[in-house]
């Protein structure tokens, strides 16, 4: 089998029969910058370009340049490729729309199994953060050196400033315990979490949820679901006292759905409640929720990127994408 071989700049100076200068400023879009080229030298420059199948070594020109227009998009989570019926894909449709509306290259890079293989983003000019893999400490060195990084979702590097943006939680959350605090008939309700890691984003919607839940003098029981998302009898006991549950993520959903109809029970009737997520994989409209934003988050981390890039102050921009309450079935006023 024949080796590829890429096409230089030479391999057109020759087949051009023209200078080297001349190639290099026509291609690298300098002509009539450090050298003039005459506008039959430059179709001729252009058609061989095109003959030969030259394309731009971009590992070179950003070792000229110090900038290739290439963007790294670099999640922990094992979902290439990606699926519309993947959590991530909507924030990928964002990173891709507003990477070419920007005029980046995007390089896609996904988790494998070694110490610091988030360290290969350094072949781009700067990158796209996704995924909660939290011990990684090619990336806690990339911030420290101030490599260009956005983080979707907060993210704290103990030691380092992090730029991230993520959704407008606070609000969104007051505004749905604001919505369930009539339907509170012992004033307390139940918050069930996911079995995971204590990372930011579940941190933050539990102290939002419960800040707001005082303002509107409630009190949060605060439970863990096991490994299978199922809730166990105690917990149930809760919830039956006091008819209202909300869960931090939708993975709960179904587990408890079926525990529901087991038990006879009626979501919206028996008991009220509520999901802290949107309905990224649709089949839950019956439940209080709230929008899909995660198009939108992920074009705002690729304008921070570019804005990062181009030495524009962030403070110009957002950080918070806003998500807006959808009140269903689960918690209508009978």
């Amino acid at each position: 089998m024949k080796k590829y071989k890429r096409v230089t700049l030479q391999d057109v100076a020759r087949e051009a029969e023209v200078s080297y200068a001349s190639v290099s400023a026509v291609l690298n879009g300098k002509d009539g910058q450090s050298i003039r080229v005459g506008a039959k030298t430059k179709e001729k420059i252009l058609e061989c370009a095109a003959r030969l199948g030259y394309v731009p070594n971009m590992v070179a020109r950003k070792l000229k340049s110090g900038l290739n227009s290439l963007i790294a998009v670099f999640t922990y989570e094992q979902i290439f490729p990606v699926g519309s019926q993947n959590e991530y894909y909507r924030f990928f449709v964002g990173i891709q729309e507003t990477a070419e509306k920007h005029g980046y290259d995007m390089l896609i890079l996904n988790n494998r199994p070694t110490e610091e293989n988030s360290s290969r983003v350094v072949h781009a000019d700067g990158a796209v953060m996704m995924g909660v893999n939290r011990n990684d400490k090619g990336i806690e060195r990339l911030v420290k050196n101030n490599f260009p990084l956005v983080f979707v979702g907060r993210r704290e590097v103990c030691g380092a400033s992090t730029h991230w943006v993520t959704f407008d939680y606070a609000t969104v959350i007051k505004d749905m315990v604001t919505h369930l605090a009539p339907l509170c008939k012992t004033q307390t309700l139940v918050y069930v979490e996911a079995k995971e890691a204590e990372y930011e984003p579940r941190k933050d919607k539990r102290a939002f949820l419960l800040e707001s839940a005082k303002q509107q003098g409630l009190t949060v029981i605060v439970v863990e679901a096991d490994g299978q998302n199922v809730v166990d009898e105690a917990t149930w006991a809760l919830i039956r006292e006091h008819q209202m549950v909300i869960f931090d993520r939708l993975c709960l959903i179904s587990p408890f759905e079926s525990q529901m109809e087991a038990k006879g029970l009626t979501v919206g009737y028996d008991v009220k409640g509520a999901v802290l997520e949107d309905d990224w994989l649709g089949g839950h409209e019956k439940w209080t929720r709230w929008t899909n934003q995660r198009r939108e988050l992920g074009a705002l981390a690729v304008e921070h990127l570019s804005a990062l890039l181009s030495d524009i102050p962030l403070d110009s921009l957002e950080k918070l994408t806003p998500l807006h309450l959808i009140v269903a079935q689960s918690s209508q006023a009978m």
